[in-house]
């Protein structure tokens, strides 16, 4: 979900899986290859790969809710889903006090196929707000409260109705133990700047504030606010097994971020509710790309591993397109391998009993959040092509998290 700048698309790209035009020999050959290496391996499914990882899938709802390919791997290879857009507060609070819940596809499917694991995403964000949020930075007050106190209350007001109807006891939607399935939540998304300082000034770019509007009106205790308000929103309702998160991107590339997120956890931990910390995981994005550092990743794995916190590995998706480095078919096998070594770096340092899963950032190169342009493919950053078939890097994921891991990593 960190901000994205368009790469331009370099003359004669071709994505092997579903070019159009004609390819040298060597690609052809690499190509044909690679189909049949695709073609002996149809039966691997990634939830189940491994019992000990679970694979979730940042869903789009309207492709989830149509019959079709979209649906069909959802159902088959995932076994925890998270919500791209949809529970995020402009889709869920459009006008003030008046809340959406109507769309129960996420809820439906895991329900009716499995009954997978919802994580929710994402209860505070500084995007993602509908304007009567924005408004109330400069509106005028009502008589004898202040900027903050009318913004802490916006917050406390969406955070608890949002975690009490997704976790209402007459709901349908429980597990085999009668539990929610919605297992967890991202409270709070992306609090710093890449220099490791909280998001704060209004900064407008393509007319979405880079800073924080929680940050200005509340000041830095909005975070500390927003966790305690989840928790005592779970606690209220019996939840006690409710499992909330801290999201952010960033940890593989600046050594300042991850150092201030890890010290922001860390304080979070020692705030408790009813005795129970206020957090209990941290969700690192990773939305990383062919010229990302693997030893970065290793690093950034093993101090989140540090917290004692659960780690989800929450957005995942492997860009080719970086500056500097031009498209070919290279290319391609280094993003099979550093899928490979996602999996197998998180199956190393991270702890069994530490470990929440791994969740792909939406389906195939068709569905990402990843730049396209008109019909012209501009990144394939996902493990299914532009027609739903299962890419090389598929199965060099599978295998990360299927096999036996090297003593290399």
């Amino acid at each position: 979900m960190k901000n994205y700048i368009a790469y331009l698309l370099l003359p004669g790209f071709l994505y092997l899986s579903c070019a159009k035009g004609p390819l040298a020999a060597a690609d052809r050959n690499r190509n044909e290859k690679n189909q049949a290496e695709m073609l002996a391996d149809t039966g691997k499914v990634l939830q189940s790969a491994n019992p000990n990882v679970m694979i979730g899938a940042g869903v789009n709802i309207n492709l989830l809710g149509q019959e079709g390919s979209y649906r069909e791997l959802v159902k088959t290879h995932y076994n925890s889903l998270t919500a791209e857009n949809a529970m995020k507060m402009t889709s869920l609070q459009p006008q003030e006090g008046n809340f959406n819940f109507s769309d129960k596809t996420i809820e439906n499917l895991a329900l009716n196929f499995g009954k997978k694991r919802i994580h929710g995403h994402t209860l505070l964000w500084h995007r993602g707000l509908p304007q009567w949020v924005k408004n109330w930075e400069t509106a005028s007050l009502p008589g004898g409260i202040t900027r903050a106190q009318k913004m802490d209350s916006i917050m406390s007001r969406h955070i608890k109705n949002v975690i009490a109807n997704y976790d209402n006891p007459s709901s349908i939607y429980k597990d085999n133990a009668g539990t929610p399935l919605m297992k967890s939540w991202d409270v709070v998304n992306e609090v710093f700047d890449d220099n490791g300082n909280y998001r704060a000034a209004k900064e407008l770019v393509n007319n979405e504030d880079k800073g924080s509007i929680w940050y200005r009106t509340i000041g830095k205790s909005y975070v500390e606010k927003a966790f305690t308000y989840a928790r005592q929103a779970a606690e209220a309702r019996g939840d006690t097994g409710l499992k909330l998160f801290y999201n952010d991107y960033g940890h593989d590339y600046s050594a300042k971020k991850l150092d201030s997120i890890y010290k922001l956890v860390m304080a979070l931990k020692e705030i408790k509710v009813n005795g129970k910390p206020i957090i209990d995981g941290i969700g690192m994005q990773f939305h990383i790309n062919v010229n990302t550092s693997m030893a970065n990743v290793k690093t950034a794995l093993i101090k989140m591993k540090s917290t004692g916190l659960l780690v989800h590995v929450s957005e995942l998706d492997l860009s080719l397109n970086k500056p500097g480095l031009p498209f070919s078919t290279a290319v391609l096998d280094i993003q099979k391998q550093k899928y490979k070594d996602v999996a197998m770096l998180y199956r190393k340092y991270v702890p069994a009993n530490q470990r929440w899963g791994i969740t792909l950032w939406n389906v195939g190169d068709e569905d990402s959040w990843l730049t396209y342009s008109g019909n012209t493919q501009v990144d394939a950053a996902c493990l299914f092509d532009l027609n739903y078939a299962k890419k090389p890097a598929f199965f060099t994921f599978y295998d990360g998290l299927y096999l036996d891991i090297p003593s290399s990593y």
